[in-house]
């Protein structure tokens, strides 16, 4: 085998230890290298996966940063390849503590609300008139008050008598007439229609005097003593028994049939 004493392939080991190199073959140079390159791969993946078995067994605390420093290879050895994203462990996100809430309870104003509003007023309610009568009408008029002139109570004077006929109220009338008084009965005092039903046979005056009052002269017509026509005028009556007088003091009176307060 030839001297290779001085050759660069020798190894740098003896060298560096100051002791006489020994002459190796070139098989066991080659073995050399191949251990050197073995070693500096070991130390380049205990670089690369050791650090992530650290962070996942201790998780630092909240906002910290924690740094692994990886063992420095050896001078001349390949330095180890970048770790890739994959191969960095995700950051574990601690999600902020929830606030706690508590429901604030409203609390009662002890003072009653005080209402805008008015308060409705009450309908006006009005007593019911009493049973017969009218707050609006006027009082009912009494019923007409109706006397014959031939009644036995009343008073014939001067001549006066009764005689039949066939046309007046009752079949008689009162002729010949001095004075002739009718009475009656008025429940209530006041304005009254008064209505004279009588006969004649031309135009002849006559007076009439309510309890003995002045007398009120009145002008009748007609055309037949058995036909009656009707004389209305207004007068104030009295309560109670009234009393009628017809008379002409002055002439013939016309015949009297009957009389009607309304």
């Amino acid at each position: 085998m030839p001297n290779e004493t001085g050759s660069a392939d020798a190894d740098p080991i003896p060298r560096i230890l100051g002791s006489t190199p020994p002459k190796p073959d070139r098989s066991t140079r080659t073995r050399q290298w191949v251990g050197i390159g073995t070693l500096t791969g070991a130390i380049a993946l205990a670089a690369i996966a050791i650090p992530p078995l650290l962070a996942t067994d201790e998780t630092p605390p909240s906002g910290a940063s924690e740094t692994v420093d990886a063992p420095a290879p050896p001078s001349g050895a390949p330095e180890p390849a970048a770790a890739t994203p994959d191969d960095t462990p995700a950051a574990t996100v601690t999600p902020p503590a929830r606030p706690s809430y508590t429901p604030t309870m409203a609390t009662p104003d002890p003072q009653p609300p005080t209402s805008t509003t008015a308060p409705d007023t009450p309908p006006t309610t009005t007593a019911p008139a009493p049973a017969g009568t009218s707050r609006s009408a006027t009082p009912a008029a009494p019923p007409p008050i109706t006397v014959q002139a031939e009644d036995p109570d009343n008073l014939l004077g001067d001549g006066a008598r009764m005689t039949a006929c066939a046309a007046c109220d009752g079949g008689a009338r009162v002729r010949y007439l001095g004075t002739l008084t009718a009475y009656l009965d008025n429940p209530t005092a006041g304005r009254r229609t008064v209505t004279v039903d009588y006969t004649v046979n031309g135009d002849r005056e006559l007076k009439i005097s309510i309890n003995g009052a002045a007398p009120t002269s009145h002008i009748v017509t007609g055309t037949d003593w058995n036909i009656p026509r009707t004389l209305r005028y207004t007068a104030t009556v009295p309560a109670g028994r009234v009393s009628f007088t017809f008379f002409n003091d002055t002439g013939p009176s016309p015949d009297i049939d009957k009389l009607t307060i309304s």
